[in-house]
Protein backbone atom coordinates (compact mmCIF):
# COMPACT_ATOMS: atom_id res chain seq x y z
CA UNK A 1 0.00 0.00 0.00
CA UNK A 2 1.38 3.39 -1.04
CA UNK A 3 0.34 6.64 0.69
CA UNK A 4 1.44 10.13 -0.28
CA UNK A 5 1.85 13.05 2.13
CA UNK A 6 2.75 16.70 1.73
CA UNK A 7 2.82 19.85 3.82
CA UNK A 8 -0.26 22.04 3.54
CA UNK A 9 -0.50 25.20 5.66
CA UNK A 10 2.16 23.84 7.97
CA UNK A 11 0.35 20.53 8.43
CA UNK A 12 1.40 17.12 7.12
CA UNK A 13 -1.65 15.89 5.22
CA UNK A 14 -2.34 12.99 2.83
CA UNK A 15 -2.56 13.75 -0.87
CA UNK A 16 -4.18 11.63 -3.59
CA UNK A 17 -1.19 11.36 -5.92
CA UNK A 18 2.53 11.93 -6.19
CA UNK A 19 3.95 15.46 -6.00
CA UNK A 20 7.56 16.54 -6.12
CA UNK A 21 9.21 16.70 -2.69
CA UNK A 22 6.39 14.74 -1.09
CA UNK A 23 6.64 11.85 1.34
CA UNK A 24 5.87 8.41 -0.08
CA UNK A 25 5.01 5.99 2.73
CA UNK A 26 4.92 2.34 1.62
CA UNK A 27 3.51 -0.37 3.87
CA UNK A 28 3.45 -4.07 2.98
CA UNK A 29 4.24 -3.38 -0.69
CA UNK A 30 3.26 -5.85 -3.37
CA UNK A 31 5.68 -6.96 -6.09
CA UNK A 32 3.92 -4.64 -8.56
CA UNK A 33 4.26 -1.65 -6.21
CA UNK A 34 7.96 -2.34 -5.69
CA UNK A 35 8.48 -2.54 -9.45
CA UNK A 36 6.56 0.71 -9.94
CA UNK A 37 8.64 2.59 -7.34
CA UNK A 38 11.89 1.18 -8.68
CA UNK A 39 11.08 2.31 -12.21
CA UNK A 40 9.51 5.65 -11.27
CA UNK A 41 12.34 6.86 -9.04
CA UNK A 42 15.24 4.84 -10.49
CA UNK A 43 16.03 3.13 -7.20
CA UNK A 44 18.16 0.06 -6.50
CA UNK A 45 15.94 -2.95 -5.99
CA UNK A 46 17.62 -3.78 -2.66
CA UNK A 47 16.63 -0.37 -1.27
CA UNK A 48 12.96 -1.25 -1.58
CA UNK A 49 13.21 -4.85 -0.42
CA UNK A 50 15.54 -4.28 2.55
CA UNK A 51 12.63 -3.59 4.90
CA UNK A 52 10.81 -6.73 3.77
CA UNK A 53 13.37 -8.98 5.48
CA UNK A 54 12.42 -9.00 9.17
CA UNK A 55 15.97 -10.01 10.16
CA UNK A 56 17.72 -7.22 8.24
CA UNK A 57 20.34 -5.31 10.25
CA UNK A 58 20.29 -1.50 10.47
CA UNK A 59 22.67 0.00 7.94
CA UNK A 60 23.23 2.84 5.50
CA UNK A 61 23.94 2.85 1.79
CA UNK A 62 24.76 5.75 -0.48
CA UNK A 63 25.55 8.21 2.33
CA UNK A 64 29.17 8.34 1.20
CA UNK A 65 28.06 10.11 -2.00
CA UNK A 66 26.00 13.16 -2.89
CA UNK A 67 22.26 12.69 -3.17
CA UNK A 68 22.51 13.88 -6.78
CA UNK A 69 24.88 11.04 -7.61
CA UNK A 70 23.01 8.29 -5.79
CA UNK A 71 19.95 7.93 -3.51
CA UNK A 72 20.67 7.14 0.11
CA UNK A 73 19.21 4.35 2.22
CA UNK A 74 18.90 4.52 6.00
CA UNK A 75 17.60 1.29 7.53
CA UNK A 76 16.63 1.34 11.22
CA UNK A 77 14.64 -1.04 13.41
CA UNK A 78 11.46 0.04 15.18
CA UNK A 79 9.49 -1.66 18.00
CA UNK A 80 6.24 -3.41 17.23
CA UNK A 81 3.76 -4.91 19.69
CA UNK A 82 2.75 -8.49 19.04
CA UNK A 83 1.40 -11.56 20.85
CA UNK A 84 3.58 -14.44 22.02
CA UNK A 85 2.75 -18.06 21.10
CA UNK A 86 1.28 -18.45 24.60
CA UNK A 87 -1.01 -15.45 24.11
CA UNK A 88 0.89 -12.78 26.08
CA UNK A 89 1.77 -9.30 24.86
CA UNK A 90 5.38 -8.82 23.83
CA UNK A 91 7.47 -6.56 21.60
CA UNK A 92 9.68 -7.34 18.68
CA UNK A 93 11.52 -5.12 16.21
CA UNK A 94 11.29 -4.79 12.45
CA UNK A 95 13.29 -2.88 9.81
CA UNK A 96 12.13 0.51 8.57
CA UNK A 97 13.72 1.87 5.39
CA UNK A 98 14.12 5.59 4.69
CA UNK A 99 15.18 6.40 1.13
CA UNK A 100 16.35 9.91 0.28
CA UNK A 101 16.38 11.06 -3.34
CA UNK A 102 16.75 14.44 -4.95
CA UNK A 103 13.00 14.78 -5.51
CA UNK A 104 11.19 12.60 -3.00
CA UNK A 105 11.49 10.90 0.38
CA UNK A 106 10.31 7.27 0.58
CA UNK A 107 9.75 5.10 3.64
CA UNK A 108 9.14 1.35 3.44
CA UNK A 109 8.08 -1.12 6.12
CA UNK A 110 6.56 -4.58 6.10
CA UNK A 111 4.60 -4.18 9.34
CA UNK A 112 2.33 -1.44 10.73
CA UNK A 113 4.49 1.33 12.20
CA UNK A 114 2.45 2.80 15.05
CA UNK A 115 4.98 5.55 15.66
CA UNK A 116 4.05 7.14 12.31
CA UNK A 117 0.65 8.15 13.73
CA UNK A 118 2.37 9.83 16.67
CA UNK A 119 4.78 11.44 14.26
CA UNK A 120 1.97 12.91 12.14
CA UNK A 121 0.10 14.14 15.20
CA UNK A 122 3.06 15.82 16.93
CA UNK A 123 4.83 17.36 13.91
CA UNK A 124 2.44 20.04 12.58
CA UNK A 125 5.19 22.50 11.55
CA UNK A 126 7.61 20.08 9.89
CA UNK A 127 8.07 20.63 6.15
CA UNK A 128 8.54 17.52 4.06
CA UNK A 129 10.70 19.24 1.43
CA UNK A 130 13.50 19.41 4.03
CA UNK A 131 14.28 15.71 3.60
CA UNK A 132 17.22 15.51 5.97
CA UNK A 133 15.42 17.13 8.88
CA UNK A 134 12.33 15.06 8.14
CA UNK A 135 14.45 11.89 8.20
CA UNK A 136 16.05 12.73 11.52
CA UNK A 137 12.66 13.48 13.04
CA UNK A 138 11.42 10.08 11.92
CA UNK A 139 14.46 8.40 13.47
CA UNK A 140 13.93 10.41 16.66
CA UNK A 141 10.32 9.21 16.91
CA UNK A 142 11.44 5.63 16.36
CA UNK A 143 13.70 5.83 19.38
CA UNK A 144 11.03 7.67 21.33
CA UNK A 145 8.69 4.74 20.64
CA UNK A 146 11.21 2.44 22.34
CA UNK A 147 10.88 4.54 25.49
CA UNK A 148 7.08 4.36 25.27
CA UNK A 149 7.23 0.56 25.00
CA UNK A 150 9.60 0.37 27.96
CA UNK A 151 7.20 2.52 30.01
CA UNK A 152 4.42 0.05 29.18
CA UNK A 153 6.69 -2.79 30.30
CA UNK A 154 7.33 -0.98 33.56
CA UNK A 155 3.60 -0.47 34.11
CA UNK A 156 2.99 -4.19 33.50
CA UNK A 157 5.67 -5.06 36.06
CA UNK A 158 4.03 -2.78 38.65
CA UNK A 159 0.66 -4.46 38.06
CA UNK A 160 2.21 -7.90 38.43
CA UNK A 161 3.91 -6.86 41.66
CA UNK A 162 0.58 -5.75 43.17
CA UNK A 163 -0.94 -9.15 42.41
CA UNK A 164 2.11 -11.13 43.51
CA UNK A 165 0.80 -11.96 47.01
CA UNK A 166 -1.98 -14.13 45.54
CA UNK A 167 -0.07 -15.56 42.58
CA UNK A 168 -0.43 -19.33 42.43
CA UNK A 169 -0.36 -20.03 38.67
CA UNK A 170 2.24 -19.81 35.92
CA UNK A 171 0.64 -16.80 34.20
CA UNK A 172 3.09 -14.34 35.72
CA UNK A 173 6.03 -16.50 34.70
CA UNK A 174 4.77 -16.69 31.12
CA UNK A 175 4.30 -12.90 31.05
CA UNK A 176 7.84 -12.41 32.39
CA UNK A 177 9.17 -14.70 29.67
CA UNK A 178 7.45 -12.59 27.01
CA UNK A 179 8.90 -9.41 28.57
CA UNK A 180 12.38 -10.92 28.66
CA UNK A 181 12.14 -11.75 24.95
CA UNK A 182 11.03 -8.16 24.25
CA UNK A 183 14.00 -6.70 26.09
CA UNK A 184 16.44 -8.99 24.29
CA UNK A 185 15.01 -7.78 20.96
CA UNK A 186 15.34 -4.18 22.15
CA UNK A 187 18.95 -4.60 23.28
CA UNK A 188 20.04 -5.96 19.93
CA UNK A 189 18.09 -3.44 17.86
CA UNK A 190 19.18 -0.42 19.90
CA UNK A 191 22.82 -1.46 19.70
CA UNK A 192 22.62 -1.75 15.92
CA UNK A 193 20.69 1.53 15.66
CA UNK A 194 23.40 3.34 17.64
CA UNK A 195 26.04 2.04 15.25
CA UNK A 196 23.93 3.40 12.40
CA UNK A 197 23.65 6.82 14.06
CA UNK A 198 27.42 6.91 14.52
CA UNK A 199 27.84 6.26 10.80
CA UNK A 200 25.45 9.10 9.99
CA UNK A 201 27.46 11.46 12.19
CA UNK A 202 30.58 10.58 10.19
CA UNK A 203 28.90 11.20 6.81
CA UNK A 204 30.38 14.04 4.75
CA UNK A 205 27.33 14.45 2.52
CA UNK A 206 24.40 14.15 4.93
CA UNK A 207 23.48 15.82 8.22
CA UNK A 208 26.77 17.73 8.36
CA UNK A 209 25.34 21.16 9.28
CA UNK A 210 25.12 22.28 12.91
CA UNK A 211 21.31 21.91 13.35
CA UNK A 212 21.42 18.38 11.96
CA UNK A 213 24.41 17.49 14.13
CA UNK A 214 22.55 18.71 17.20
CA UNK A 215 19.47 16.69 16.25
CA UNK A 216 21.62 13.61 15.71
CA UNK A 217 23.09 14.13 19.16
CA UNK A 218 19.58 14.34 20.62
CA UNK A 219 18.67 11.07 18.89
CA UNK A 220 21.77 9.41 20.31
CA UNK A 221 20.77 10.61 23.78
CA UNK A 222 17.29 9.09 23.31
CA UNK A 223 18.88 5.88 22.06
CA UNK A 224 21.25 5.74 25.02
CA UNK A 225 18.39 6.37 27.43
CA UNK A 226 16.37 3.56 25.84
CA UNK A 227 19.38 1.23 26.01
CA UNK A 228 19.91 2.07 29.69
CA UNK A 229 16.25 1.49 30.54
CA UNK A 230 16.32 -1.80 28.62
CA UNK A 231 19.38 -3.03 30.52
CA UNK A 232 17.86 -1.99 33.86
CA UNK A 233 14.52 -3.65 33.16
CA UNK A 234 16.20 -6.82 31.95
CA UNK A 235 18.27 -7.05 35.12
CA UNK A 236 15.19 -6.41 37.27
CA UNK A 237 13.16 -9.02 35.40
CA UNK A 238 15.96 -11.57 35.71
CA UNK A 239 15.85 -11.12 39.49
CA UNK A 240 12.09 -10.77 39.52
CA UNK A 241 11.67 -14.05 37.67
CA UNK A 242 13.40 -15.92 40.48
CA UNK A 243 11.35 -14.07 43.08
CA UNK A 244 8.05 -14.80 41.34
CA UNK A 245 8.93 -18.49 41.06
CA UNK A 246 9.69 -18.64 44.78
CA UNK A 247 6.53 -16.75 45.75
CA UNK A 248 4.29 -18.87 43.52
CA UNK A 249 5.81 -22.00 45.04
CA UNK A 250 5.41 -20.62 48.56
CA UNK A 251 1.77 -19.63 47.94
CA UNK A 252 1.05 -23.13 46.68
CA UNK A 253 2.70 -24.59 49.79
CA UNK A 254 0.49 -22.40 51.98
CA UNK A 255 -2.62 -23.58 50.15
CA UNK A 256 -1.56 -27.20 50.47
CA UNK A 257 -0.89 -26.68 54.20
CA UNK A 258 -4.37 -25.23 54.73
CA UNK A 259 -6.01 -28.02 52.74
CA UNK A 260 -4.09 -30.62 54.71
CA UNK A 261 -5.21 -29.05 57.99
CA UNK A 262 -8.85 -29.07 56.85
CA UNK A 263 -8.48 -32.70 55.82
CA UNK A 264 -7.15 -33.60 59.29
CA UNK A 265 -10.08 -31.83 61.00
CA UNK A 266 -12.65 -33.48 58.74
CA UNK A 267 -11.05 -36.87 59.34
CA UNK A 268 -11.94 -36.77 63.06
CA UNK A 269 -15.74 -37.00 62.56
CA UNK A 270 -15.16 -39.71 59.99
CA UNK A 271 -13.12 -41.81 62.43
CA UNK A 272 -15.57 -41.36 65.29
CA UNK A 273 -18.53 -42.09 63.04
CA UNK A 274 -16.77 -45.19 61.71
CA UNK A 275 -16.10 -46.50 65.22
CA UNK A 276 -19.65 -46.00 66.43
CA UNK A 277 -20.97 -47.48 63.24
CA UNK A 278 -19.54 -50.89 64.10
CA UNK A 279 -22.00 -53.63 64.94
CA UNK A 280 -20.49 -54.31 68.41
CA UNK A 281 -21.29 -53.22 71.93
CA UNK A 282 -19.86 -49.71 72.55
CA UNK A 283 -19.91 -47.37 75.59
CA UNK A 284 -23.15 -45.41 75.72
CA UNK A 285 -24.88 -47.60 73.12
CA UNK A 286 -27.83 -48.12 75.43
CA UNK A 287 -28.22 -44.46 76.33
CA UNK A 288 -31.03 -42.44 74.73
CA UNK A 289 -28.73 -39.45 74.46
CA UNK A 290 -25.77 -41.32 72.97
CA UNK A 291 -26.09 -39.59 69.58
CA UNK A 292 -26.07 -36.14 71.20
CA UNK A 293 -22.98 -36.95 73.27
CA UNK A 294 -21.17 -38.36 70.25
CA UNK A 295 -21.93 -35.23 68.17
CA UNK A 296 -20.84 -32.89 70.99
CA UNK A 297 -17.71 -34.92 71.59
CA UNK A 298 -16.89 -34.88 67.89
CA UNK A 299 -17.30 -31.09 67.75
CA UNK A 300 -15.09 -30.61 70.82
CA UNK A 301 -12.33 -32.88 69.50
CA UNK A 302 -12.46 -31.21 66.05
CA UNK A 303 -12.33 -27.76 67.66
CA UNK A 304 -9.31 -28.77 69.77
CA UNK A 305 -7.56 -30.12 66.67
CA UNK A 306 -8.26 -26.87 64.79
CA UNK A 307 -7.04 -24.82 67.76
CA UNK A 308 -3.80 -26.81 67.96
CA UNK A 309 -3.18 -26.54 64.21
CA UNK A 310 -3.83 -22.80 64.38
CA UNK A 311 -1.30 -22.36 67.17
CA UNK A 312 1.22 -24.22 65.01
CA UNK A 313 0.48 -21.79 62.11
CA UNK A 314 -0.77 -24.51 59.84
CA UNK A 315 -3.59 -22.27 58.71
Amino acid sequence: MINYFNTTDGQITPIPAYQRNCWVNVERPSAAEIKHLQTRFNLPFTYLTAALDDKENPRTEGTEQSIIERPALILVRFPHESVSPLGYNEYTTYPFAIILTAEVLITVCNHPAVFIQDFLFHQPQLHINNHERFTLKLVWFIHKSYLNCLDENSHTMDTMEKNLTIATENNDLFQLTAMQKSLIHFQWALRKNRQLLTQLQASEFYFETAPFSELLSDILIESEQAATMTAQQKQIIDEYNTTVSAIVSNNLNIIMKVLTSITIILTIPTIIGGIYGMNVHLPGASSARAFTFIILGTIVVSWLAAWWLRRRNFF
